[in-house]
């Protein structure tokens, strides 16, 4: 499994043992649980801001389905905001400064090939308000995870692509 949006989602719905639709991207087109009559007492939004290679990319074998296959891999540092909504928003984003000691965090990085790094985790506050409604206090976190990120260079053509209902090869 990479670590992009998708598995990032998954990793902080289970980290802040909550229901995924609490853990949303950080855009304004998304749901926002803040919204009038949503009773929702603390979520998260969150975003990769950056990913930044560390190495060159090397080469290196590994088994995938019992068979060895070449891949390509470079570790790379993401920057990660998060950011928290509700009344206990404060706590939960001075919590995230201890994630490096929490072996279910690890865990869940460790399935990205990553983990946490013990850089930055401050925690900011600042106004959240969506289209001028429900002005609150969120808490900011920015995390840094270092990963693995690998590419099988045996595969195949990338599949076709669809736009607007044309396949483009």
């Amino acid at each position: 499994m990479e670590l992009n949006q998708t598995a990032l989602r998954g990793i902080l719905a289970r980290v802040l043992s909550v229901d995924p639709k609490y853990i949303v991207p950080k855009q304004g087109n998304w749901w926002n649980p803040q919204d009038a009559n949503a009773n929702v007492a603390n979520w998260c939004a969150y975003a990769i801001r950056r990913s930044a290679p560390r190495t060159v990319p090397l080469y290196h074998e590994e088994t995938v389905s019992g068979q060895a296959v070449n891949m390509a891999a470079t570790e790379r540092i993401a920057t990660i905001d998060l950011q928290f909504v509700g009344p206990d928003s404060e706590t939960l984003a001075n919590s995230v400064a201890l994630w490096p000691l929490r072996s279910d965090v690890a865990d869940e990085f460790r399935a990205v090939r990553g983990a946490v790094m013990n850089d930055c985790l401050e925690a900011d506050s600042s106004p959240f308000w969506q289209e001028g409604d429900n002005a609150v206090t969120a808490w900011n976190v920015t995390i840094k995870v270092l990963y693995w990120q690998t590419l099988n260079t045996e595969q195949g053509a990338f599949p076709d692509i669809t736009l607007n209902g044309n396949v483009v090869q």
